[in-house]
């Protein structure tokens, strides 16, 4: 048997005995920092407040879980991290263009939209995307997951599978709830989901601001006027996107035109 056969042999029996309750608390616990991620830094980034970015009713993004798994997943497989780094910067972006592509198409709704940002699709996936997939699943696979499996391994085994059980049964009612209410079949649960989210808006506006408050003047000036580069920058780079899209339309239509008259 050839070294790179037993490496992936070893790899595939690593992968089969990694137990189940691990794998769904790991796709929770990186859903809940990703929903966290999205929540503080990219709303603070994009609008100077904390916001509720969650597509779900519970504090969970599911496309991270699912980016982190298919890293770890890759990670037992392959060893090399520029190698691991491309493979699973692919698959999330894959995944996160999958869900883009059922929410926008299937219910109508449009949770993020990547179009100012430059080697972009749709909106629905770009570059960035994929080179922070790519770095986090990387860094995931090779140092945050066996961490959080040799913490798992100190808890009672009954525990973990417990606690598992009925995150799994709340993120399914959570699931199924919130698909109710983007396809609007039930206007009260809709109207309720609005409702609910408008709700945490508010109260993350007011623990933003009285954070910001509490925090000292010079640095909510060096953070004010950092945010206003950023808007700038953001807008400038929103201009120069459109204006190159437009540019493009131009030239295909040109084109189609050149072919009609032929």
């Amino acid at each position: 048997m050839t070294e790179t056969m037993r490496m992936g042999l070893e790899s595939f029996e690593n992968f089969a005995s990694m137990s189940l309750d691990y794998l769904f608390l790991s796709f929770m616990l990186y859903s809940f920092l990703g929903w966290l991620f999205e929540t503080t830094i990219v709303s603070l980034w994009e609008s100077g407040h904390f916001l509720n970015r969650g597509s779900l009713l519970g504090p969970y993004c599911p496309v991270y879980g699912g980016g982190a798994i298919l890293g770890i997943v890759m990670g037992s497989y392959i060893q090399n991290p520029l190698m691991l780094f491309f493979t699973s910067g692919c698959l999330c972006i894959c995944c996160e263009l999958l869900c883009a592509t059922i929410l926008e198409d299937i219910f109508h709704v449009k949770l993020w939209d990547y179009s100012g940002i430059p080697f972009n699709f749709k909106g629905r996936i770009c570059l960035i995307g994929f080179l922070f997939f790519g770095l986090a699943a990387t860094t995931i696979s090779k140092f945050v997951e066996p961490f959080f499996v040799m913490m798992l391994d100190h808890i009672r085994p009954e525990i973990v599978t417990t606690t598992a059980a009925l995150l799994a049964i709340v993120l399914f009612a959570d699931t199924v709830l919130s698909a109710v209410a983007f396809s609007r079949k039930s206007r009260r649960l809709f109207r309720f989901y609005i409702r609910y989210h408008r709700m945490l808006n508010r109260e993350f506006r007011s623990i933003s601001y009285k954070l910001m408050d509490r925090t000292p003047t010079w640095i909510r000036s060096d953070l004010s006027d950092m945010q206003e580069a950023i808007l700038r920058k953001n807008r400038r780079m929103n201009e120069r996107h459109l204006e190159h899209k437009e540019q493009l339309e131009e030239k295909v239509e040109e084109k189609l035109d050149r072919f009609r008259r032929n």
